[in-house]
């Protein structure tokens, strides 16, 4: 069966080709699988490596959350779990791991990290600081041009709301 993005926002937010791209959208809209969707066009690339963060570890595990919309997409397309480790592997090395960061003071674990493609599940959870540290951490030695992706159900009083701010017109549309 083939695996495609629905058309509208979904094909939009996987075909782009920016630094960083944010979809954002009431709850039920297909965001969190077109996240898990985007790292797929890396995993034949045996060094490629995504991170998809939650802000706490229940919003990974939960029943119905980010484990089990991954587990309904990724052994379709030959990954195995490795439930230990919150990761997703393919045949080739190339991985995503599903993580939580709930807060600034675990930043510093995250040093030293070169990971080619990051997300965020619901963005606006997370800091701002959060955000751009973890920016500072993209990078990529595997050929994959590094870049971000990230969720959000929108909210005037985030961050987000200011970092985009620049392109939403007077009539609160892109």
């Amino acid at each position: 069966m083939p695996i495609r993005p629905q058309p509208g926002p979904q094909e939009q937010f996987l075909s782009t080709s920016a630094d960083i791209a944010i979809y954002g959208g009431a709850a039920g809209g297909g965001k969190t699988f077109a996240e898990l969707m985007e790292p797929l066009r890396h995993i034949h690339n045996p060094g490629f490596g995504a991170v998809i963060f939650r802000k706490s570890y229940p919003q990974i595990f939960n029943e119905g959350a980010l484990w089990d919309e991954a587990y309904e997409l990724y052994p379709a397309c030959g990954a195995s779990p490795r439930v230990s480790a919150s990761q997703w592997i393919w045949p080739t090395g190339a991985t995503v791991s599903l993580r939580h960061l709930g807060s600034d003071e675990e930043l510093p674990g995250w040093g030293g990290s070169q990971i080619p493609l990051i997300m965020f599940d619901e963005l606006c959870e997370f800091s701002e600081r959060q955000f751009w540290f973890m920016f500072s951490r993209n990078r990529s030695t595997c050929g994959v041009r590094p870049y971000m992706r990230g969720t959000c159900n929108p909210d005037p009083d985030s961050f987000v709301a200011k970092l985009i701010s620049w392109w939403i017109g007077k009539d609160g549309y892109a």
